[in-house]
């Protein structure tokens, strides 16, 4: 069976875990002060498991990206935004690649 993935950034992916993301997924069903204590607790998780990553820099390089082109990390900035954001990305990106033209063609 196909194992459906859930789109996450980078981050995310390296600070939350299924056991994690099932909680939050249950914030919703739960009476007011239920919510608030598992909301806390999932996010205190996050920021426990944010901590010991930084802590042990040499974990970082894993996920610093290789190629550090503008252009690539807008694009991923992209994925996680909708609406007026993703508008005022889509004119950068418009914008760079007016830039990228001009400087090509000063050559």
């Amino acid at each position: 069976m196909e194992q459906e993935s859930i789109s996450q950034t980078a981050l995310d992916q390296m600070v939350t875990d299924d056991r994690t993301q099932m909680l939050k997924a249950a914030v919703p069903y739960l009476p007011p002060a239920g919510r608030q204590i598992l909301s806390v607790y999932a996010k205190m998780q996050e920021l426990s498991n944010t901590i010991s990553i930084f802590r042990h820099a040499e974990n970082m390089q894993v996920c610093a990206a290789e190629n550090t082109d503008v252009m690539d990390m807008i694009q991923d900035i992209r994925k996680y935004s909708a609406g007026k954001n993703r508008q005022q990305l889509d004119q950068l990106t418009s914008m760079l690649a007016m830039i990228q033209i001009i400087q090509i063609m000063n050559e």
